[in-house]
């Protein structure tokens, strides 16, 4: 049970971490991350989510922390600092979590979405919804007899994210977009 709290650790920091009220400087070495597109940044950022907690080298920490460069990378550059520090505290918890199962226990993570669309734009923010986005997770023991699933659990992306939607806030910045809190 404690490697369901830690799952549920993973995107409510990335998303609830809070944002930092700096001004942005725009220059092109700031420019980096995000998508060409809002709903491309949201489903990359998914997608790169769902490689690193399943990255089976998640119990280093120079994985870990190539793998929050990337995912904060996705935020608008003011943000990045403090989601780098919320996604590898996440991180940090799946690989303690993953380490505290015994040898003949595994764990699954996947998260699952439809492809991502716009709902509303408020002035520089853009909406961006994704439909039926989930997570599963999974813990399984095996033993001679094969593999059995000892605890497993179906969440809404949102409900993670503290959200009674899966809907994103996406910024646009020079020619890239990013998410952000704001």
């Amino acid at each position: 049970m404690r490697l369901v709290v830690i799952a549920l650790t993973i995107l409510t920091l990335v998303a609830c971490a809070a944002g930092s009220s700096q001004a942005l400087t725009v220059t092109d070495d700031v420019l980096t991350g995000g998508g060409t597109s809002p709903e491309t940044t949201v489903e990359s950022f998914l997608n790169d989510l769902n490689k690193a907690i399943k990255d089976p080298t998640i119990n280093r920490i120079d994985v870990r922390d190539q793998w929050a460069d990337i995912l904060a990378s996705y935020f608008v550059p003011v943000e990045r600092p403090t989601q780098r520090i919320a996604i590898r505290t996440s991180l940090d918890n799946v690989a303690n979590g993953i380490a505290q199962l015994s040898a003949d226990q595994s764990v699954m993570f996947d998260i699952q979405f439809e492809p991502a669309r716009r709902v509303n734009d408020v002035e520089d923010i853009v909406y961006i919804e994704v439909p039926n986005a989930t997570i599963d997770m999974m813990i399984s023991q095996n033993s001679n007899r094969g593999s059995t699933t000892i605890w497993k659990q179906n969440e809404s992306l949102g409900y993670l994210i503290g959200s009674n939607q899966n809907i994103f806030p996406v910024m646009r910045v020079g020619a890239r977009w990013y998410l952000t809190e704001n």
